[in-house]
């Protein structure tokens, strides 16, 4: 016996079984936290070598096609010298860069960070004769006294002991060669990529249109050519706002006669490619760093700061990104705790561009469901 469905039935029933089936996931994902984050920790690990590479590639791809498109468009060779030739100079390019930034930014942060290794002993003296000077008998006292035991404990515990600054030292060195190395891979990875690029793109065409229908192939190609869109949008717009307020803090820090204006620069600088938050998560070492030394000029830096990160959102950085990602600031915000809550600072910075993805893909879903049904919600 053939039922004959309506078609606000086959809506309802379709929506309740999404909608059932988003639920489950989300509570099995609460319920198997720990161990999904393990597994995708070590997916990570496993796989940094190839993200490395895509993520160099993906950066340096623009110039290696200027170079190809334009700088070597009259040159008498071959289509397979002009791409070696155009992928060596997007990697000379790239490795000139990068030279020149930590060339001279490497030698003000390590004398700013050496400085203040070696005053930390009289920092610490100091604060603690601050908070003794306060008095005991106040409301703040014994919170005070607790967060003075807590820190004093973790800085002891930090430097004595085999647990302690050794093994902290060892640990960090490893990550870091490590990571240096896989770096490294990447960029091998990233010159096969870049150096037959068109055929991977044939490859994974094919792969695509193989397995699914035409029209849903369609649809997966837009949606990876939205999110390229969306990212490139995102990451170099926002590394040269970052870049411009590192440098406009560090010329204001430098009339304020800050201490340690180089590091704070580029802790400033580098947490702005967080949305939102990220001027706020780089002042906050700051102005403790600041308070510890001198009050005032902890009071100042966080004026200053309030003002720069208004003058970031509503001037400089719309100016730069414009409507790149096209999220509405709540949205935005979702995007930053949920991707920082799942994958720390990486996720936080590559979670708006890529909810900006699921954002639009969503939208245009509705519009068209709404055009179907000829409805118009204002």
């Amino acid at each position: 016996m053939k039922i004959n469905w309506k078609e606000e039935m086959k809506d309802r029933v379709l929506t309740y079984t999404v909608s059932g089936a988003i639920i489950l996931l989300i509570w099995f994902i609460f319920q198997r936290w720990d161990s999904i984050a393990s597994f995708f920790g070590k997916i990570w690990s496993t796989l940094s070598p190839f993200i490395w590479g895509f993520a160099i590639a993906f950066i340096l791809v623009p110039i290696q096609h200027i170079a190809e498109e334009k700088w070597l468009k009259n040159a008498s060779l071959n289509q397979k010298a002009k791409r070696r030739i155009s992928v060596a100079i997007a990697f000379l390019i790239f490795a000139v860069v990068l030279v020149l930034f930590f060339s001279m930014l490497t030698p003000q942060i390590a004398s700013s960070a050496r400085t203040l290794v070696d005053s930390m002993d009289s920092y610490m003296k100091t604060a603690e004769e601050w908070v003794t000077g306060l008095d005991a008998n106040s409301q703040y006292g014994d919170l005070l006294d607790s967060i003075l035991d807590a820190v004093l404990n973790a800085v002891k515990k930090a430097v004595d002991g085999s647990s302690g600054m050794i093994a902290m030292l060892l640990s960090y060195s490893v990550s870091i060669v490590k990571g240096v190395g896989n770096f490294f891979i990447g960029a091998i990875i990233a010159i096969y990529l870049m150096a037959d690029q068109e055929r991977w793109k044939r490859q994974l065409k094919q792969v695509t249109y193989s397995i699914w229908s035409k029209d849903h192939a369609d649809y997966l190609a837009y949606v990876g050519r939205l999110t390229i869109q969306m990212l490139n949008s995102f990451i170099f717009g926002k590394a040269l706002d970052s870049l411009i307020i590192g440098i406009i803090c560090g010329i204001v820090c430098g009339f304020m006669q800050m201490p340690y204006t180089p590091l704070i620069a580029f802790v400033v600088g580098l947490t702005n490619m967080i949305p939102v938050f990220g001027p706020f998560l780089g002042a906050i070492p700051c102005i403790f760093i600041l308070l510890i030394i001198s009050p005032y000029k902890a009071v100042e830096f966080g004026i200053f700061i309030l003002i720069l990160q208004q003058v970031d959102g509503n001037i400089i950085g719309p100016r730069i990104l414009g409507d790149s990602v096209g999220l509405p600031a709540l949205w935005v915000m979702f995007a930053i705790i949920l991707g920082g809550a799942m994958f720390g600072v990486m996720g936080m910075f590559l979670g708006v561009p890529l909810f900006s993805v699921i954002y639009v893909l969503v939208r245009d879903r509705v519009n068209n469901r709404l055009r179907s049904k000829k409805l118009k919600i204002s």
